[in-house]
C-alpha cells in the first residue's frame, strides 16, 4: 500500500513585529495635527494686549489730562503738587494724628453719632442762606475731610473741656465791653449762651496753642520728602 504523504501542522510562520513608531493612536494623531495654541509667543501676546486694556480702562489712575495727543501723567500732576503744597498738608496730616492720638490716650473717642449731631447743627445755623454742599463748595472741601476736621475739633473741646470754664461775670464783662454790637439784641437769655460760646472756643483756642505746641516738640516725627 502506497505510504500516506505524512504533513507537519506546526509549520512555523514568519510573524511582522510592528514598532512603537508605526503605532498611531487616534488621540496622538489628533494631537500632532492641532495648533499649538500656549506658545511663549501667544503668551507674551495676550499679556501685552491685557495689560493695554487695563491701561485703557483705568487711564485715570495713570494720566491726568491730554492735550493735543500728548500724555500729561498723574506722576507729573503729584510731583507738581508736593513740590508746592505738599509740605503743609503733610504738616496737616502729622498734627491730625498727634491731635488724635493724644486724644484717645485721655480715654476721648468721638463716634460717628457724635459728628453726625454737629453736622446736623450746623446744617441748622446754614438753613436759608446756603447748603451744607454748597458751603463746603465754596471752601474746597469734601464731606469726608468736614467730617474729619469735626472729629479733631470735638477731640480738643472735650480734652480742655474742664479747664476752658467760663464765669457769668466773664459772660457780662464781654457784653459791657462790646456794647454797641449786641445793642439790637432782643433775647438776653440766648445773648448770654452765645458770648458763653465765644469764650469757651478762646479759651481752649489758648489751651490748646500751649499744650500743642509742647507736643509737637516731644513727638518723634520724621519725614521721607
Amino acid at each position: 500500500m502506497p505510504k500516506k504523504r505524512s504533513t507537519n501542522r506546526n509549520t512555523s510562520r514568519k510573524t511582522h513585529l510592528v514598532s512603537p513608531a508605526e503605532v498611531q493612536t487616534p488621540l496622538t494623531l489628533k494631537e500632532r495635527s492641532s495648533p499649538q495654541i500656549f506658545t511663549l509667543k501667544n503668551i507674551i501676546l495676550i499679556s501685552i494686549l491685557l495689560l493695554a486694556l487695563l491701561l485703557w480702562k483705568f487711564k485715570g489712575s495713570f494720566i491726568a489730562a491730554m492735550v493735543n495727543g500728548q500724555p500729561i501723567s498723574r506722576w507729573q500732576l503729584n510731583d507738581q503738587l508736593v513740590r508746592k503744597f505738599g509740605d503743609q498738608m503733610l504738616e496737616n496730616l502729622i498734627n491730625e494724628r498727634l491731635i488724635l492720638a493724644a486724644a484717645r490716650q485721655k480715654g476721648i473717642i468721638v463716634t460717628a453719632q457724635d459728628i453726625d449731631t454737629k453736622v446736623a447743627d450746623i446744617e441748622k445755623r446754614l438753613e436759608g442762606r446756603a447748603t451744607l454742599d454748597e458751603a463746603l463748595l465754596a471752601q474746597g472741601m469734601t464731606k469726608e475731610e468736614f467730617r474729619r476736621q469735626i472729629e479733631i475739633q470735638l477731640s480738643i473741646d472735650r480734652m480742655f473741656d474742664s479747664e476752658a470754664s467760663i464765669s457769668s461775670s466773664e459772660v457780662e464783662d464781654y457784653i459791657a465791653q462790646n456794647a454797641q454790637a449786641y445793642k439790637n439784641a432782643t433775647d438776653p437769655a440766648a445773648l448770654r449762651e452765645e458770648v458763653k460760646s465765644i469764650l469757651k472756643q478762646q479759651k481752649v483756642s489758648e489751651l490748646f496753642d500751649k499744650w500743642f505746641d509742647e507736643i509737637r516738640k516731644g513727638a518723634n516725627v520724621k519725614k521721607y520728602i
